[in-house]
C-alpha cells in the first residue's frame, strides 16, 4: 500500500489544477485519473478543435489569470455576419442579422493545450494514469482508496475531483461507511453539468460561411443539432470548422449507430450553409453520454441543470474527514464551469 499526504482523484481540469498547487506548495501529493489521459472532458483533437468545453467569459477571471501564468494565448468566438435558423421540418432556412451575443472567449490551440501545460507542471511520477477507484474508507484516520485493478493508496487528506453521482457510491461500496446519510444523498442529487451532452464537429478546407456572409451561428428545432457555431482557430492556419450541441436526447442516442448520427449533422449543415457544407475534410463526434465515468443514468435521464451543492452545510463535516470536494460542480459560483472550477480549487488551496 502507498502512503501520501495528499490523494487526488481525478484528472480533470480541478484536479490538474490542484495538483499544480500542492507542487508549488513541494506538497507530498498523487494525482490518480481513471482513463488513459488527463482532462477529464476537456478533450482537443490534434488540431485544436474542441470536443469537450469550448468558450469562458470576460468575468471569468481566474480563466484568463491561469491562461496568463501558462503562457497561452485567447481570442474571441468569431461571430461576425448573419446567422440561420429553422424552426420546422419543411421550412425555409430563416437568415437573421447579425445577432449579437455576449462576448466569449476561445483558448488558442484548444482547451486541450491549457490540460498539456498544466500536466508539464506536475512530475510524472505524480501521476498515475489508467487507474479507476473501487471503493473509499477511513480506518485509524488514514484514507484508504482502493483501486479495481487491485492496488491501495492511502493518504492524510484526500482530494475528490469527480462528478458528485460518481464519488457516492465509491464511499457506499466500503464495509465502514464514513460519510453522512445526508451528505451521500446530497451528492447523489447533484447533477454533473453538460455530462449528457453530445458534440459535433465538422472540418473543412475554408471558411466558406464567411465569405458569403454568415457568422457559422446556427439555430434549429428540427436538429439533430439545435445550435452551431464557428469553430476556426485563432489564424489562418488553424482549420476552418464548424461544431454543434446535437439536441437529441441522450436515451433517444442510444440505440443510434455513431455513423447515423455524424450523417444527420452533415445533412443539417448542408441544409443550413449549403453545399460546400456536404463535403467537410474530417468530422469528430463526442457523446459524453456514452462515458460511464462522466456520466450517471440519472444525469441522461434529466433535463440539463447545474449542480447547487450546499457548501455550508457539510463544510464542517468535510474539514473533519479532510475530505474536499474540488470538482466543478463543487463551486460555489459557477458550477460546472471551468472558472468555477478554478475559483473553487484555489479557494480550497488557501483554506490549507
Amino acid at each position: 500500500m502507498s502512503f501520501v499526504e495528499h490523494l487526488i482523484i481525478g484528472g480533470g481540469i480541478s484536479g490538474c489544477v490542484m495538483a499544480r498547487q500542492l507542487a508549488k506548495h513541494q506538497l507530498n501529493f498523487k494525482l490518480v485519473e481513471a482513463q488513459a489521459t488527463l482532462g477529464g472532458r476537456i478533450q482537443s483533437t490534434e488540431q485544436g478543435l474542441d470536443l469537450g468545453p469550448t468558450w469562458f467569459w470576460p468575468h471569468q477571471h481566474s480563466v484568463e489569470s491561469l491562461l496568463a501564468e501558462l503562457h497561452i494565448g485567447f481570442f474571441e468566438q468569431y461571430t461576425q455576419g448573419d446567422y440561420v435558423y429553422q424552426t420546422e421540418p419543411n421550412s425555409p432556412i430563416t437568415r437573421g442579422r447579425d445577432q449579437q451575443g455576449m462576448l466569449s472567449y476561445r483558448v488558442n490551440g484548444g482547451m486541450g493545450t491549457v490540460i498539456t501545460a498544466l500536466s508539464n507542471t506536475i512530475p510524472d511520477e505524480n501521476i498515475l494514469l489508467n487507474s479507476p477507484v473501487n471503493q473509499i474508507s477511513k480506518r485509524d484516520n488514514i484514507w484508504r482508496v482502493t483501486l479495481i485493478n487491485g492496488g491501495e493508496l492511502s493518504c492524510d487528506h484526500l482530494w475528490l475531483a469527480m462528478p458528485p453521482r460518481k464519488i457516492a457510491p465509491l464511499f457506499l461500496a466500503a464495509d465502514n461507511r464514513v460519510l453522512s446519510e445526508a451528505l451521500v444523498a446530497h451528492l447523489q442529487a447533484q447533477q454533473t453539468w453538460m455530462s449528457a451532452q453530445a458534440k459535433f464537429v465538422a472540418v473543412y478546407a475554408k471558411a466558406f460561411w464567411r465569405d458569403a456572409g454568415l457568422s457559422g451561428q446556427g439555430f434549429s428545432r428540427v436538429g439533430p443539432m439545435v445550435e452551431i457555431n464557428d469553430a476556426c482557430g485563432a489564424d489562418s492556419n488553424a482549420p476552418a470548422a464548424l461544431f454543434g450541441f446535437v439536441g437529441i436526447p441522450a436515451v433517444n442516442r442510444q440505440p443510434l449507430d455513431e455513423q447515423q448520427v455524424i450523417n444527420a449533422c452533415v445533412t443539417q449543415l448542408g441544409k443550413l450553409f449549403g453545399d460546400a457544407a456536404l463535403s467537410p475534410i474530417s468530422t469528430h463526434y463526442v457523446d459524453w453520454a456514452s462515458n460511464s465515468l462522466i456520466a450517471s443514468a440519472a444525469d441522461i435521464s434529466e433535463p440539463s441543470q447545474h449542480a447547487h451543492f450546499n457548501e455550508a452545510k457539510y463544510k464542517a463535516e468535510l474539514k473533519k474527514l479532510n475530505l474536499g470536494l474540488i470538482g466543478a460542480e463543487f463551486s460555489q459560483t459557477e458550477p460546472g464551469y471551468i472558472a468555477g472550477a478554478i475559483d473553487h480549487v484555489n479557494k480550497q488551496v488557501s483554506e490549507l
